[in-house]
């Protein structure tokens, strides 16, 4: 089985903590992924992904031009090393019901690992 260093998406991109939910979203498109993480200065203080989207702003009527990233992210960040085995942490997700799971050795992060990585990488 392979550790989740090998299938995690490398570098990880980020978003202001005070940017907007649609500069958060434009992100997303460009970059071609389905999660950011939320920076507060020098600080990863959440993760906001396309499900926060649809239940914390659309579902709730809220306005994503005025709707800050930090009032909508999802925290604490649940983290694991890389080093742990696709199953392990394929697990970890389930149970903690997340689909995006940061990678990280200390505290220093490394990468995002998604659903979508582990599937197509046979997790």
């Amino acid at each position: 089985m392979t550790p989740i260093r090998d299938c995690m998406t490398s570098p990880v991109i980020s978003v202001d903590a005070q940017a907007t939910i649609s500069t958060a979203a434009k992100l997303m498109c460009e970059k071609k992924i389905s999660a950011l993480l939320v920076k507060d200065g020098e600080d990863y203080v959440g993760i906001i992904t396309k499900t926060d989207f649809v239940k914390k702003v659309i579902a709730e009527d809220r306005d994503p031009k005025t709707t800050n990233v930090h009032s909508v992210m999802s925290k604490p960040i649940l983290s694991k090393n890389p080093y742990i085995l696709q199953s392990e942490a394929n697990e970890f997700m389930l149970r903690n019901k997340v689909k995006h799971l940061v990678v990280a050795q200390g505290k220093e992060i490394m990468g995002i690992l998604s659903t979508r990585d582990l599937i197509s990488r046979g997790g």
